[in-house]
């Protein structure tokens, strides 16, 4: 190998590993803040893997930290992190900037496959893990698989390297209770994305432990799950549609609920407004409504137009 090509890993490593010890630096003052009020919090998607996988810091950068907090807990969370220095961030969840570097703290009260059932079951699985001087809880290995396949496959809508290799590394170090997987991706309306992210995975790394059985326990039945599937293998590839996680999450909600989220995405409430649009939201709520049923439709159309080309121009990506 040149050694320009060796210089250039090794400026990546260092910037990668310098960027991921401010962020840990970042966490560890903000989990003291938490820990004071006794506020508790699970670490979510890149954080989780790289303290749980990788353990080199420098082989996988981090854009920003997900936690998963109670909902009673946000109007605490607001008060001391707004003293402690942090900046409001407009997003779609509360989102707050460290007074440090800038680094996103992004906060959710729950996961959008996720019922009451689920999301106290995720709590009272995630596993603490020791990043002196205190534990953060990570969530399960189990519920890691299926929250990283969930959200490359579903909210993104893209199978990346990145998702590969995390996957790859969870496979191999972490022991996955097979049933507990598919019996949750079940109950959780996921077993055909799941099902399609570990084919795609077994087919590009057919030495991963992924057991037939459970496989064979996810596969589609019936008409609708046949063409969710069938609609996976042409539009989540390497190559990501953007905006396309909007489609495909309504698509996986139980039939009984699109509708109803539907609504909720184009007349959201005023709190979601403020996250969304910032304080704007409630000095023109009108103003700010009629401008988000526009945006929407406007976004929608042009993601009608980005899935049918898609559609037309589709290259077999995985096997059936």
């Amino acid at each position: 190998m040149p050694s320009s090509t060796l210089d250039e890993l090794a400026d990546a490593y260092c910037r990668v590993s310098n960027g991921n010890a401010a962020a840990l630096d970042q966490c560890q003052a903000l989990a003291a803040l938490f820990e004071q009020a006794r506020i508790p919090f699970v670490v979510l998607k890149g954080l989780a893997v790289l303290l749980q996988l990788y353990g080199i810091r420098g082989t996988r950068p981090l854009s920003d930290v997900d936690l998963l907090v109670h909902e009673a807990d946000l109007g605490t969370i607001d008060r001391i992190l707004t003293e402690a220095g942090y900046a409001r961030q407009i997003d779609g969840n509360p989102c707050y900037a460290s007074p440090g570097n800038g680094l996103a703290f992004d906060l959710v009260t729950t996961l959008w496959y996720l019922d009451e059932q689920g999301l106290a079951e995720l709590w009272a699985n995630a596993r603490p893990h020791v990043l002196h001087p205190r534990a953060l809880l990570l969530p399960a290995a189990d519920d890691l698989l299926i929250h990283l396949t969930a959200y490359a496959v579903i909210h993104r809508g893209a199978l990346t390297p990145a998702w590969e290799q995390d996957l790859r590394l969870l496979l191999r170090r972490e022991a996955i209770d097979w049933a507990a997987v598919t019996r949750k991706a079940r109950h959780y309306s996921l077993s055909v994305p799941l099902l399609y992210g570990l084919t795609y995975l077994r087919h590009r790394m057919p030495t991963l432990p992924i057991p037939e059985s459970a496989l064979h326990a996810l596969t589609p039945a019936g008409f609708s799950q046949r063409s969710l599937y069938w609609l996976l293998q042409r539009l989540v590839t390497a190559h990501p549609i953007p905006e396309l996680g909007h489609v495909l999450i309504w698509l996986t909600r139980p039939a009984g609920s699109r509708w109803s989220s539907l609504y909720r995405m184009f007349f959201p409430p005023e709190s979601f407004l403020g996250y969304r649009y910032g304080t704007i939201a409630a000095r023109r709520p009108v103003l700010t409504r009629c401008r988000r049923t526009i945006d929407l439709a406007g976004a929608a159309l042009l993601l009608a137009v980005r899935i049918v080309r898609r559609l037309l121009h589709w290259p077999q990506q995985v096997p059936a």
